[in-house]
């Protein structure tokens, strides 16, 4: 089977431009996942020396 150039470029770069799209997708969806997370722990932190609780000594 014959493949022609032009068809396996055009293929190939669609290939190319959803590897880039679902990359960027994990990676905002990793940022915001972080950033939920980094804003739990700061506000578990607030509550508990509101609460009189000393985590940190």
């Amino acid at each position: 089977m014959k493949l022609n150039k032009k068809g396996f470029a055009i293929s190939t770069m669609l290939y190319g431009v959803v590897f880039v799209a679902i990359a960027v997708f994990y990676m905002i969806i990793a940022y915001v996942s972080n950033r939920n997370i980094n804003n739990t722990n700061f506000t578990d932190e607030i509550r508990n020396q509101l609460n009189g609780i000393n985590v940190k000594e």
